[in-house]
């Protein structure tokens, strides 16, 4: 056989996949959430070559049938995930398993612990399908909410671009998305925060928060914050803490998965605070123009262009 199962995918990641290979895998690519059996799948290199000739063969059965009626295939399905678990999941003998929430969607992730995790848009979290004896280790990119289960002698640790975040059971929401200021909040319990480039640490308990400053190279904590604004993604809500605009296009970008384009200079006055909501971007940015200085157009191609006014004397 010239070809592995593999190769397929990593052909498809580095986009020199065939036309019917790219096809059979964004079968599967669109079907991954009704595959819940992916969590009980352990494929050896040998169940993988059988799964290879099938899938092989599915590829040349889908030029001969239109693409949704195999769409409907269920066995397809099957042996598509067991194939993406093998080459993207299993890691030597430890298996990992990412679970993404795209822009404008939300996700919920139960944890082999029970611990359970709320992806805010935009974000991922891979973890192993089984957590190890010392400790339970995951590794977020993006924003997430963690209800962790509480184990005394199992510690619980999130690594992060910024942080490194260790805590034995809580409530608390860390957020790293590349561009904003990196921050773990608590909202019940206690956690340590480290800050995986210097090692310096800050423990925080609830309603407190810890900030990376970018400027000074700090941690930086404050008290009796309301952790609950920090968490109003997950109720459907968008809260601003004195964000420059350039913040606030980029949460909305991820919310609601539109294209937002700044159209004047980015004035230090241009700062946006409170809480809003809504399904509808235009009725977020309608709120926000009526307290602030700014306005916004919808171009013929859906994009929004948005023009700040200069600073009052």
């Amino acid at each position: 056989m010239s070809n592995t199962y593999k190769n397929i995918f990593n052909r498809y990641s580095k986009g020199r996949a065939t036309v019917k290979e790219q096809k059979a895998v964004d079968l599967f690519l669109d079907s991954l959430q009704d595959t819940s059996e992916l969590d009980n799948a352990v494929l050896t290199e040998e169940k993988g070559k059988l799964l290879l000739e099938k899938i092989e063969a599915r590829i040349v059965y889908k030029t001969r049938k239109p693409y949704r009626a195999i769409a409907a295939s269920v066995a397809a399905i099957f042996l598509l995930a067991g194939i993406f678990y093998t080459y993207f999941l299993v890691t030597g003998n430890e298996a990992m398993k990412t679970v993404a929430a795209t822009l404008g969607e939300k996700q919920k992730v139960i944890l082999p612990d029970a611990s359970v995790v709320y992806l805010n848009s935009g974000s991922s979290i891979s973890y192993p399908v089984a957590f190890g004896e010392k400790s339970r280790e995951v590794t977020l990119t993006g924003e997430a909410y963690f209800e962790v289960e509480h184990k005394e002698k199992h510690p619980f640790i999130i690594t992060s671009d910024q942080f490194k975040t260790q805590v034995l059971g809580t409530k608390f929401i860390v957020s790293n998305y590349k561009g904003d200021t990196p921050a773990v909040t608590v909202v019940s319990g206690k956690v340590k925060v480290t800050d995986k480039h210097s090692s310096v640490s800050e423990i925080i308990t609830r309603g407190q928060r810890v900030v990376y400053s970018e400027e000074n190279h700090l941690l930086l904590k404050s008290d009796n914050v309301n952790a609950e604004n920090y968490l109003a993604w997950k109720e459907g809500r968008i809260f601003f803490d004195h964000a420059d605009m350039k913040q606030v296009l980029q949460t909305l970008h991820r919310r609601y998965n539109v294209v937002l384009q700044l159209n004047s200079p980015l004035y230090e006055c241009s700062t946006i605070s409170g809480t809003f909501s809504g399904n509808d971007v235009e009725k977020v940015l309608s709120s926000i123009r009526f307290i602030n200085e700014m306005d916004y157009t919808k171009t013929k191609n859906d994009t929004i262009k948005i023009t700040l006014k200069p600073c009052k004397n």
